[in-house]
């Protein structure tokens, strides 16, 4: 039954609800609430709409906004009363002002109830709910009594035509009376649950107090001339404060701003501008007790009332310190993108510039007398070599274009070399001493030596910083231990076993404890600037943990600091003791080598080289000149040598050219870069090995023999 028409439809009604608010934002909130409820919702944006739509559409409720252009919410409600056709629908008035003489004028005005914004969804609900009830209550009533007075009025005028008929009309007003009792109960019924929504709503009220209190942000109400009138928990912890000492105090010089006289004029500077009606928003920073620095997104709004001044101003703080350590670990993380990259392009450089002074030194060796005085020269430049060499794995690593191998290595050996390496850059007033407490072959761990070196060199120069002005102490000591639960418990990361414990300790100034805390975080540092970046000690941890170790520090001030440094111990082989590295004899060997490389002296290079081994080799500088030598005569080569980066053709499609000529020919890829041979892809290319440059003249040849020989 549609309770506007009387009449019977086969769908159910959907009562129609008329929304009234010139703003779309919260027309929309309006219209989230009542998404999910079975209600056609109609919306009007100023009062003259709203009353022509009323008399057309005859909603069943009208929600309806206090504060609009042209007639405010109080005279569209008298209107709609005023008319005929629209003084029976309940208007509800939902507005931002709490104050009881506006809920009383909107009474007065015809309003059946009050919503004060903002609102909860489910007190809009019930409220909706209630009254529609009531209306269709109201309604029915209405009919009730219509029809009742229409029988009497039949049944008076049909009087005399029988006695019966009359004892039946009185019977079926019985009946109505009966029915409109049970209405009443209805009535009640719907009155009680009115109450208990009211009930529900001071619950609400009291839920918008605890969010107010609990919310993250920092947040108060002030009066317009700056005066603080309530603060949330959030705010008065951020300061240590109370709010007997902010309360009925002026704004500005609260303890959020009291560290700095140029901030205190600015918030009053702010409070001024939004007395006047001017949203105000600013960054601000906060110096903490432990001396963290806070960063806080201010902003200051204006609450107007209804005549459009200014009644109350809402400070609102957002903590952004986290946001603005991320933005500047991005912008590092950007910088050494880049320069990872371009220490990535110049490592590959440096990798032929290598191979040329390698090869040709190598050259020069074989073709020298071995007491030659010219031999200890080249010596020099070999080792100057090996050491550049090094230095490029390294800057590979770094620009993530190398992987570290990790072999068995002697921890021993390392911190000698470290300690060494110390006492010649350091001051003369610290003293250097290695201690080392482990049986042969205990302090052999499965690692990255250059890694381990780094991880040393680290913690000496951090010692050594702390220890700068009075000098002192750093030692450096090994020694062996088995996990037991108490250390597992200690450090979770590490698993049951044996494992190598390095000491590194020094006598210096020590930290408190939340710099110790610290200590371990990116970009944390106590130096000044340019005195380090904070990375040092994250990567140090980093390495450890990558190693399957776990580290840790204990320090107090003035009583100096120590590392502990846990490395699962390694009893597999041993780790393979330094040979000499005296020229061997050239091997006899005649098989034909093409040799392809785009740098022209790199080439020519290896041709002279493997011709001092008795290989038959042709050069040249251009992979596709090497193609087509190649395909002229594709069983005139034994092995094929070629580098990677390469233009035209690069030597992985070389190869694959190769193969497609002769799928039985090997294939060896020389590359500046780290390159993992470790796919079907390469094996199907014809690679048999991988090259990593620079090479020297005897581990070209144990690679040619290995890939001939099979």
């Amino acid at each position: 039954m549609n309770p506007k028409t009387g009449q019977r439809t086969s769908e159910p009604y959907r009562p129609v609800i008329l929304a009234v608010d010139d703003d779309p934002n919260n027309l929309a909130v309006v219209r989230d609430c009542l998404s999910e409820c079975d209600y056609t919702l109609l919306v009007a944006e100023d009062g003259e709409s709203a009353i022509a739509r009323a008399r057309f559409a005859h909603p069943d409720l009208i929600l309806l906004d206090v504060m609009m252009p042209g007639f405010d919410g109080y005279e569209t409600c008298r209107n709609l009363k005023d008319c005929e056709a629209t003084q029976d629908i309940p208007v509800i008035f939902m507005t931002a002002l709490a104050e009881t003489s506006h809920k009383v004028k909107g009474l007065e005005a015809g309003a059946v109830d009050y919503i004060t914004k903002p609102f909860q969804r489910e007190e809009l609900l019930a409220r909706i709910a209630v009254h529609l009830h009531i209306r269709e209550l109201t309604n029915r009533l209405r009919e009730a009594k219509e029809t009742l007075e229409q029988r009497v009025e039949e049944r008076t005028t049909d009087l005399a035509i029988a006695n019966q008929e009359l004892e039946d009309e009185i019977a079926e007003r019985q009946a109505a009376q009966e029915q409109l009792q049970e209405q009443a109960q209805i009535l009640e019924e719907n009155l009680e649950e009115l109450q208990q929504t009211q009930e529900a709503l001071r619950e609400s009220e009291r839920k918008f107090r605890a969010i107010f209190d609990q919310t993250f942000q920092l947040m108060g109400i002030l009066s317009p001339d700056g005066i603080l009138l309530e603060v949330n928990q959030n705010a008065l912890n951020f300061c240590g404060t109370s709010e007997e000492q902010v309360i009925s105090r002026p704004f500005w010089e609260g303890p959020w701003w009291s560290h700095s006289d140029l901030l205190q004029e600015k918030v009053k500077d702010a409070v001024a501008k939004a007395a006047q009606g001017a949203l105000v928003r600013f960054e601000a920073t906060h110096p903490a007790a432990d001396g963290t620095l806070y960063f806080i997104d201010f902003s200051l709004k204006p609450l107007l009332n209804d005549q459009g001044k200014v009644v109350l101003l809402i400070p609102e703080g957002r903590d952004i310190t986290t946001m603005k350590k991320l933005e500047k670990e991005l912008r590092q993380s950007h910088k050494m993108e880049a320069i990872g990259t371009l220490a990535g392009g110049i490592a590959h450089d440096f990798n032929n510039i290598l191979t040329a002074i390698i090869g040709n030194t190598d050259l020069a060796q074989l073709k020298l007398q071995q007491d030659d005085p010219l031999s200890r020269n080249l010596e020099r430049i070999q080792e100057a070599s090996s050491r550049a060499r090094e230095l490029v794995r390294q800057i590979l690593v770094f620009s993530r274009q190398g992987e570290q191998e990790r072999s068995p290595v002697h921890l021993s050996t390392i911190t000698g070399e470290v300690c060494k390496l110390l006492r010649s850059t350091l001051p003369s007033t610290i003293e250097i001493h290695q201690h080392v407490a482990t049986v042969p072959g205990g302090d052999t761990v499965m690692a990255d030596t250059t890694q381990l070196h780094q991880v040393l060199m680290n913690l000496g120069t951090n010692a050594a910083h702390a220890m700068r002005h009075q000098g002192g102490e750093l030692t450096i000591s090994l020694s062996t231990l088995n996990a037991d639960a108490a250390l597992l418990a200690r450090y979770p990361d590490l698993k049951p076993g044996h494992y190598v414990r390095l000491m590194v300790s020094d006598t210096g100034h020590g930290m408190e404890e939340g710099v110790k805390e610290r200590i371990f975080d990116p970009y944390f540092t106590t130096k000044k600037v340019g005195e380090g970046t904070g990375m040092g000690l994250a990567v140090v941890l980093g390495i450890i943990k990558n190693h399957g170790g776990a580290i840790s520090v204990s320090s107090a001030p003035q009583q100096g600091t120590t590392f502990h440094i846990f490395l699962p111990h390694y009893q597999g082989e041993k780790p393979p003791s330094d040979k000499s590295n005296d020229s061997l004899p050239v091997a006899s060997a005649s098989e034909r080598i093409l040799f392809v490389d785009d740098e022209l002296f790199l080439a020519e290079l290896g041709q002279e080289q493997l011709e001092l081994y008795g290989y038959r080799v042709t050069a040249t500088h251009s992979s596709r000149e090497a193609l087509k030598l190649f395909n002229t005569d594709p069983h005139a080569f034994d092995l094929v040598i070629t580098d990677l980066t390469m233009p035209g053709l690069t030597g992985r499609e070389l190869a694959r050219s190769l193969v497609a000529t002769r799928a039985d020919i090997p294939i060896i890829l020389c590359t500046g870069f780290s390159e993992q041979f470790n796919n079907e892809s390469d094996r199907a290319s014809g690679i048999r090995e991988i090259v990593m440059k620079p090479y020297d003249i005897k581990s070209l040849n144990t690679t040619i023999r290995k890939t001939l020989e099979g």
